[in-house]
């Protein structure tokens, strides 16, 4: 009776599952989901000219901006997970070559969106 409700935990706490929710939780906190929980801003900030989805603050953020920081960096982290498997299957040329060049576009356009939203906030 019991035993197919362990197996069935045994299955989402494996070091894999596990390895990602903790993976998933770090991006979460360092894209500011604790400021997201914590205060609750709104998802546009006035600005100059009308409204932003970036709060122009070294102290504040935005909902927006959140969502933004954490699929960019999620989208960096696919890329370096495409680059080690394009490293590890060497044997298939074509197949690691495509997931090496994947990785690669993904961790580029990743740095380089987060450096521009860095540097829009900022400036």
């Amino acid at each position: 009776m019991f035993g197919n409700g362990l197996s069935r935990l045994r299955g989402i706490l494996s070091r894999r599952a596990i390895t990602i929710l903790a993976v998933f939780f770090m991006i979460f906190l360092t894209s500011g989901g604790v400021f997201l929980l914590v205060v609750q801003p709104g998802a546009m900030a006035p600005s100059s000219t009308g409204t932003s989805f970036m709060a122009m603050s070294s102290t504040s953020q935005t909902t927006t901006e959140f969502f933004v920081a954490f699929f960019l960096t999620v989208a960096g982290m696919a890329g370096f997970v495409l680059l080690e498997g394009a490293l590890r299957r060497s044997f298939d040329l074509s197949a690691s070559k495509m997931k090496f060049l994947m990785g690669l576009i993904l961790i580029v356009l990743s740095i380089g969106l987060l450096e521009f939203l860095f540097y829009a906030k900022f400036s």
